[in-house]
């Protein structure tokens, strides 16, 4: 009897101890970090920094806010992250199987955001694609400093010294420009206007074609691609060059899928050119579809042709690219060949 009463009693204690521990009491980990503490995104673009930090089990939801910014060179403080953006942001789920411009923008809409923050309870950080329009510092420069604190009921963590080092806008790539000097990093001859056109530092694919007799292939630089945005609207177009710089007729191409080249809509092809109604950024967001590359993170176009070669060889020729375009307008991707490939048969 007297051991159960031992028993009896030990066991008010505990639920008396229960009920006064500050089981309500958040925990926050000393050992909760960052995982990354220098940021480089490229201006004109969204770029989110996700689940880049390690709570090392601490209670969830921390909320976290973004002190003291300043910039790296001189320490002064600056109110650059808080100037306000109309950012574009998707309300729907794109699937790459829209029919029409119309709905994809329907999907999307705007909402009035900081030009880079942090969100409050994940402490994910967001680069808006519109700080590009904004006075942000850019490299060569050396960019911001800034501290971020962490805070929940169990305590607060204060994380000093992040840096934002933002680059240069880059409207397309592949890209040309140096992206810190801005400079160019190639200088091939230009067949047209230099301050019309940007040579692109590197080349398409291309495979099986030839000219007289010698696959391009195997002529280094046989092909070049050139970026060239016209206006402000919604549409990009391709074009096809030869070395005098003369337009070929895109139906050279002849088992080009033009009707699913790309997402784009209202296709208009004349004896020089094809051009599309499409949503930009290209692609729309990252997301693999029948557009894309493999992993979705650029557009992928395949321009291709048949012919009899000799020997009665059918013959494929393909000429094709990957490619982003970030900044909305009328666009061109013009191809220009330094040796004219032979669409004929033999």
């Amino acid at each position: 009897m007297r051991r159960l009463l031992i028993i009896f009693s030990l066991s008010l204690l505990f639920f008396a101890c229960r009920k006064w521990a500050a089981d309500d009491l958040d925990y926050l980990s000393e050992r909760a970090v960052y995982n990354q503490k220098v940021f480089s995104p490229i201006l004109g673009r969204t770029t989110l920094y996700s689940q880049i930090f390690n709570t090392d089990n601490s209670t969830t939801p921390i909320n976290f806010r973004i002190l003291n910014v300043r910039y790296k060179k001189d320490g002064k403080p600056t109110n650059d992250f808080e100037q306000q953006v109309e950012a574009q942001i998707w309300k729907v789920t794109y699937t790459g199987e829209e029919k029409s411009l119309a709905e994809i923008e329907a999907k999307r809409g705007v909402e009035t955001h900081p030009v880079f923050e942090v969100r409050p309870q994940s402490g994910d950080f967001v680069l808006w694609a519109e700080a590009g329009s904004t006075p942000m510092r850019q490299q060569p420069d050396s960019g911001y400093l800034f501290d971020v604190e962490a805070t929940n009921s169990g305590g607060t963590r204060m994380y000093k010294d992040m840096s934002l080092m933002p680059m240069r806008e880059q409207p397309y790539a592949p890209y040309e420009y140096d992206a810190i000097t801005g400079i160019h990093r190639a200088n091939y001859p230009n067949p047209n206007d230099s301050s019309i056109f940007e040579l692109i530092y590197n080349h398409p694919g291309v495979y099986n074609m030839v000219d007289d007799g010698t696959n391009l292939e195997l002529k280094g630089d046989s092909v070049r691609v050139f970026f060239h945005r016209k206006g402000p609207g919604n549409s990009l177009s391709f074009k096809f060059m030869d070395k005098d710089s003369l337009p070929m007729n895109p139906m050279n191409f002849n088992l080009t899928p033009w009707d699913s080249l790309l997402h784009g809509f209202d296709k208009r092809m004349t004896a020089t050119e094809v051009t599309y109604q499409v949503a930009y950024p290209i692609p729309a967001m990252r997301f693999k579809t029948r557009y894309t590359n493999g992993d979705g993170s650029q557009a992928y176009v395949k321009f291709s042709f048949s012919r009899l070669a000799f020997g009665n060889i059918r013959q494929i020729g393909v000429l094709d690219l990957n490619f982003n375009i970030y900044q909305k307008g009328d666009w061109e991707i013009i191809f220009y060949f330094r040796n004219n490939p032979r669409f004929r048969d033999e």
